[in-house]
């Protein structure tokens, strides 16, 4: 399972179902290679959470939102707006609760989401359908990017050995001296809020042992990095 976590998000609900959430780094001057920058920020999952069971309602779809983000580092200030990311939620089985078995709160006749099972099969997908052109400032220049890949990070990859994140991969679009450079966004998940949650869990450990409802995460800036070149 963990194989196939995300996020992002980021972005389930980033579902990831997502998560969402967007940074990159250029140099203060168009066209130059930038400096490689940290990136801090917040993945608020559809309410209430994710949690094992999930939620339901009768809504199709579920939204997910990241907070507008902050770049840091040497050389780099600024950031983006927040980003929303909905997610088709699940159809629930017309006759008996609890089905299908990916959404456990599901009844009849209405949509599933937030559960685990949702955030693991929908995050990289949701992403990049959510999250299609990005803007932000870096340095008092506005960027625009089209993305053209996202993919999960595993444990042990570029978020360290204790977080799970995403990688979003674009293309600049404007201004039009960095045109066509490519971006790169790893969003690390860490700290979480949340209910009932197991005390000391981060994101990858509260998805290992589905205790509770995860709220939100953390942008984790000692592992989130952007950067264009």
């Amino acid at each position: 399972m963990i194989r196939k976590l995300l996020l992002v998000a980021a972005a389930t609900a980033m579902p990831l179902g997502a998560v969402a959430v967007t940074g990159i780094a250029t140099s203060g001057v168009a066209g130059a290679a930038g400096p490689t920058c940290t990136v801090s920020g917040t993945v608020n999952f559809a309410p209430p959470g994710i949690s094992k069971n999930g939620s339901a309602s009768a809504s199709k779809s579920s939204t997910t939102t990241t907070s507008a983000t902050t770049f840091g580092g040497a050389g780099c200030s600024g950031g983006s707006g927040p980003n929303t990311i909905t997610t088709k939620s699940t159809k629930c089985d017309k006759h008996t609760a609890g089905q299908p078995a990916s959404n456990p709160a599901c009844t009849p006749g209405n949509y599933g989401y937030g559960s685990w099972s949702n955030f693991v099969s929908g995050g990289t997908t949701s992403i990049q359908k959510a999250l299609k052109k990005l803007t932000f400032t870096l340095n008092s220049v506005t960027y625009k990017t089209k993305t053209t890949a996202a993919s999960e990070i595993l444990p042990g990859g570029a978020c360290g050995g204790s977080e799970v994140g995403f990688k979003i991969v674009g293309t600049v679009t404007s201004p039009k001296a960095a045109k066509g450079q490519t971006s790169t966004l790893n969003a690390c998940l860490g700290a979480i809020t949340g209910t009932g949650l197991n005390p000391g869990d981060n994101f990858l450990a509260a998805a290992s042992d589905q205790i509770g409802t995860v709220a939100t995460a953390a942008i984790d800036p000692a592992f989130s990095t952007v950067n264009v070149g």
